[in-house]
C-alpha cells in the first residue's frame, strides 16, 4: 500500500485523488507534463469522452493566497501572541469578523507587495501549459475582485475608512497586475468574467456562475477548487470534464511570504 499524501482538502494514494468534501469523489492522477505542476488528473462525473483537444475552457485564480493579506490581532495577555486571520475562506472571514465584533483589536495588517507569490506564479504557468496542450482557443477567466470587495466593505464597520481604502486600493493594484501577467502568459482569446456584475448573486453563487451559464468544453482548476464544479453539479447543472492540478508540496496556496515582502498597514 502506498503512502497517503495530504494536499489541503485532497488526499492522494496509489495514484488516486480523494476529496474530503465527498468520499465518493475520486479520480486518477499522474505526473504532470508542466514544470509548474506536480500531479494532474481529470474529474469526469458525467463520463464524457475525453479528447486531446478542446475549443474553450473555464479557469480562475484567487487574487490573494493565505498569507497575501493577513490580519494580526493584538496580544491577549502573557503567552498569547494574538490571533492571525486571513481572507482565505468563509470560515476564516467569519472568525475575523467575530473577533472584531467582540472588541478584539487589530495590531497590523500585512499585504504582500506584489501578487506574484508561489501559488499565483505556478497556477498561471500550469494554466498556460494546459491551454497549449489542449489547443484551447477561448478561455473564460475568473479573477474574483468583486467577491473580495464584499468582505473588504464589511470591514468598514470596524476599521478606519483610510485603512479600508488602503486595502481595497492594494487589491485593485494586485488585480490589474495579475490580469496583465495572465494576458502576457496565456496564449488564448481571454475573457475576464465578473459574475457579480452580471447578476444579483451572492459570493458563493458567483463562483458557480461560470459552470452554470457558460458552455465550456473543459474546466481547469487547482485541485482543491474541485468544490466549485462539485457544488455546481449539486444544483442540477451539467458540468464538463475538469482538469485538476496538484501544484506541489508544500501546498503553494498556504506558503508564507518573507516578512520583508509585505506592506504593513496600521489601523
Amino acid at each position: 500500500m502506498g503512502e497517503t499524501v495530504k494536499y489541503g482538502t485532497i488526499f492522494v494514494k496509489n495514484g488516486f485523488a480523494h476529496w474530503s468534501g465527498d468520499s465518493s469523489v475520486q479520480f486518477e492522477v499522474c505526473e504532470s507534463g508542466s514544470e509548474f505542476c506536480e500531479l494532474e488528473g481529470i474529474w469526469n462525473p458525467n463520463n464524457d469522452v475525453i479528447h486531446n483537444k478542446y475549443f474553450n475552457a473555464i479557469t480562475g485564480l484567487c487574487i490573494w493566497a493565505k498569507y497575501d493579506c493577513v490580519f494580526k490581532f493584538e496580544p491577549r495577555g502573557k503567552g498569547n501572541p494574538g490571533a492571525v486571520r486571513s481572507l482565505i475562506s468563509t470560515e476564516h472571514q467569519k472568525n475575523l469578523f467575530r473577533r472584531l465584533k467582540n472588541g478584539h483589536k487589530i495590531e497590523k495588517i500585512l499585504i504582500s507587495e506584489t501578487p506574484y507569490g508561489q501559488y499565483q506564479s505556478q497556477l498561471i504557468g500550469w494554466q498556460a501549459d494546459s491551454v497549449k496542450r489542449f489547443g484551447i482557443k477561448k478561455l473564460w477567466y475568473a479573477l474574483p475582485f468583486d467577491e473580495y470587495m464584499v468582505t473588504i466593505k464589511e470591514l468598514e464597520r470596524f476599521l478606519p475608512p483610510k485603512c479600508v481604502h488602503q486595502i481595497s486600493h492594494k487589491l485593485h493594484i494586485h488585480y490589474n497586475m495579475l490580469k496583465e501577467k495572465i494576458k502576457n502568459t496565456i496564449d488564448a482569446q481571454l475573457e475576464f468574467i465578473h459574475p457579480m456584475r452580471l447578476d444579483n448573486i451572492s459570493v458563493e453563487e458567483s463562483y458557480m456562475w461560470p459552470y452554470q451559464n457558460l458552455e465550456a468544453d473543459l474546466g481547469i482548476e487547482e485541485i482543491q477548487e474541485i468544490r466549485i464544479p462539485y457544488q455546481t453539479m449539486k444544483t442540477g447543472s451539467m458540468i464538463p470534464p475538469i482538469l485538476l492540478g496538484l501544484l506541489g508540496m508544500p501546498v503553494p496556496y498556504y506558503s508564507p511570504r518573507e516578512e520583508t515582502s509585505y506592506d504593513c498597514l496600521i489601523p
